[in-house]
């Protein structure tokens, strides 16, 4: 644990200076919010640097490497320092003013790097759910100096997904300067807790100018952001009450499984389970996204420069999302329309205004997405009308507390003599993400679920919004309603406290930050394939087993970075557009393995450009008849440890 330590300790202080990179620029363009933005700094120079080798690398320019990132971030502090000279020593000396507010938000980015990251020490494996598929992409986007990257599963296509955020993660494995089987779980650890000092950040500045006490806000903004990273829905506080406060035999995924067919998870349950997933990955994307429209509505008609930045960065956020988390784009550019909306109600005369700002946000969200729009072929298949709707009492169970908040919160807000158009607008959103999944969902290929992932995606923003909305309510109402929120708070954080040592183990073993911990264990020599063929990379691809979907097959392609023909068949089925071709190659590959002669067999290694043929003990088991002699005739013996080998195609 000591190493691991020491390892967190240099990668915090590496954040750290992105954070003082970022905050001469920040100190300049916020200067309407309490804190200066100061929590959004790490993020957001990370995706500047992101956004800038993206670009270049789709240009075919071999921008995605080590040089490539060290070049850029170099870049911004040539401009930094030209740009913003006479501001860097204010901008440090302000910081005197709202040390308290600085204070807080790295107190909590720091005990949450540590925290969090030493809790993965206890359960490190890239292993379970799609880890295998997370970690594929990330390892696609490091070994690919240009864009857009090869599916590590469909040899000679490139990735159809929303994957910038596991390019993202790529770029802070390179700033962070480590392993990416280490990097892994050291992006978890810096987005859970980017997380909780940016919206400790949203709640004190949806605060706003009320003269509250410095205690009072610390404390609004500590208990919102403890909500929405570690705290969970009802379904932990209803189940405890019903079973007479015990929670015995309680299991923490049914809180995101409760009604029939559908999916609700919260950012807890997925630290918990540690996928990196675009719902995680965008999760500290949507939070500055947040932070930064708290900005935007400060600025006044007459102050142009400051908005036209914050419609800039608002819609390269939106393009951010879009390649992230498609949901997410839609569901933040539905807030903006709320809000857009309201201020419209209450000022008629503003729609010149909002027209121009939304052709500002919405060009720069296009030109922050062009090439992956131009790659990407929609997995959608269109909206449908639900025919199955949630039990209005399981609703309640999961959200009742939830949205009690969120209404009373509205009606707070607008009963202000200066009204929070923006709190009630957030609140609105929230309200109708619970709803819609009610009416109407987007199509995928799973029928048996056909309303999963929309309910999944809009509850797992709705929740972020009404928890940010939770620790604004506190400091606003009467102590005696002090006392009644005090224990539902206290409420929702049960979930944690019983998912983290259930899915840990208890935190029996520390096994450090390895996420290939598993393969040393079970797989040794493996491993040592998976080293080879990366020391070995030569523009070829590889051949393996297929496995279902969330199998232990196929991670020698996601951990190596080397495309194999096919990989998992129900997740290349959703990202191809249906199951023709995926079983066809599911099929070429068995009859590769079992089947046909040495020309036959030729002929099909050239049609996919495949230079690499793996055996190991997976192969055996799946392809009963294995060949292995034709199969050791089509090339040579390149690596070989215990019952595993290599063979390089000739």
């Amino acid at each position: 644990m000591a190493r691991d330590i020491l390892v967190l300790t240099l990668v915090y202080l590496i954040s750290w200076g992105l954070q003082l990179l970022a905050w001469p620029w920040l100190f300049y363009l916020n200067k309407k919010l309490a804190d200066y933005g100061w929590a959004t700094g790490r993020t957001l120079i990370s995706l500047v640097v992101a956004l800038s080798v993206w670009t270049v690398a789709h240009f075919k320019i071999p921008a995605n490497t080590d040089l490539g990132v060290t070049l850029a971030l170099v870049a911004l502090i040539i401009l930094t320092w030209k740009a913003r000279k006479r501001e860097i020593a204010p901008a440090f000396a302000s910081l005197s003013k709202i040390w308290w507010l600085v204070l807080a938000e790295e107190f909590l980015y720091l005990s949450g790097f540590f925290a969090y990251a030493l809790v993965r020490g206890y359960q490190p494996d890239i292993l379970g759910l799609e880890k295998f598929m997370d970690f594929g992409f990330i390892k696609s986007y490091l070994v690919s100096p240009v864009l857009p990257a090869p599916d590590m599963w469909w040899a000679g296509s490139t990735i159809n997904y929303y994957s910038f955020g596991h390019f993202w993660a790529g770029i802070l494995i390179r700033i962070f300067g480590v392993s990416a089987e280490v990097g892994y779980n050291l992006v978890l650890a810096f987005i859970m807790t980017t997380g909780l000092s940016l919206s400790f950040s949203i709640v004190v500045n949806l605060l706003g100018e009320n003269k509250l006490r410095k205690t009072s806000v610390v404390v609004s903004g500590l208990m919102g952001s403890l909500l929405v990273v570690i705290g969970g829905n009802s379904h932990a506080l209803w189940s405890l009450l019903s079973k007479k406060l015990s929670l015995e035999g309680y299991w923490y995924a049914d809180a995101t499984r409760f009604i029939h067919n559908t999916i609700h998870e919260f950012p807890a349950y997925s630290f918990v389970v540690s996928d990196l997933h675009g719902h995680v990955l965008g999760f500290p994307v949507v939070l500055v996204f947040l932070l930064l429209f708290v900005g935007w509505t400060r600025q006044t008609p007459q102050e142009e420069g400051p908005r036209v930045f914050y419609e800039i960065a608002l819609g390269l956020l939106l393009g951010a999302m879009a390649m992230t988390n498609t949901w997410d784009a839609a569901i933040y550019g539905l807030l903006l329309t709320i809000y857009g909306g309201i201020i419209l109600v209450s000022d008629g005369d503003s729609l010149p205004g909002l027209v121009i700002s939304a052709t500002r946000i919405g060009v720069s969200a296009l030109a922050a997405a062009f090439f992956w729009l131009v790659d990407f072929k929609s997995i959608s298949n269109g909206v449908a009308a639900v025919t199955e709707r949630s039990p209005i009492w399981q609703l309640l169970v999961l959200w009742g507390t939830h949205l009690s908040v969120t209404v009373v919160t509205m009606t707070v807000a607008i009963r202000k003599q200066k009204k929070n158009l923006l709190v009630v607008a957030i609140g609105l959103c929230a309200v109708a993400l619970i709803l819609i999944p009610e009416f109407i969902f987007v199509r995928d290929i799973y029928p048996n679920h056909p309303r999963a992932n929309t309910m999944f995606k809009l509850t797992y923003q709705a929740f972020i919004m009404m928890g940010l909305l939770f620790g604004f309510l506190f400091m606003q109402v009467r102590a005696w309603v002090r006392i009644i929120l005090l224990p539902t708070f206290f409420g929702l954080l049960v979930f944690p406290f019983v998912a983290f040592p259930n899915y840990y183990n208890g935190f029996k073993q520390y096994r450090g930050l390895d996420g290939f911990g598993f393969v040393k264990e079970r797989f040794p020599s493996d491993l040592a394939l998976i080293k080879f063929l990366e020391e070995h990379r030569n523009g070829k691809n590889m051949v393996e087993a297929v496995g279902d979907s969330y199998s232990e097959l196929d991670f020698i392609s996601a951990f190596s970075g080397v495309p194999t023909v096919v990989g998992w068949r129900v997740h290349e089925w959703l990202w191809r557009g249906g199951y023709d071709l995926v079983g066809q190659r599911d099929e070429e590959v068995r009859k590769f393995y079992e089947e046909g002669d040495n020309t036959e067999a030729k002929e099909w290694l050239l049609k996919y450009n495949v230079g690499w043929i793996v055996v190991t003990s997976r192969e055996r088991e799946k392809y009963k008849q294995l060949n292995e002699k034709k199969i050791m005739s089509l090339g040579r013996m390149a690596w070989a440890e215990g019952n595993s080998y290599l063979v390089k195609v000739d």
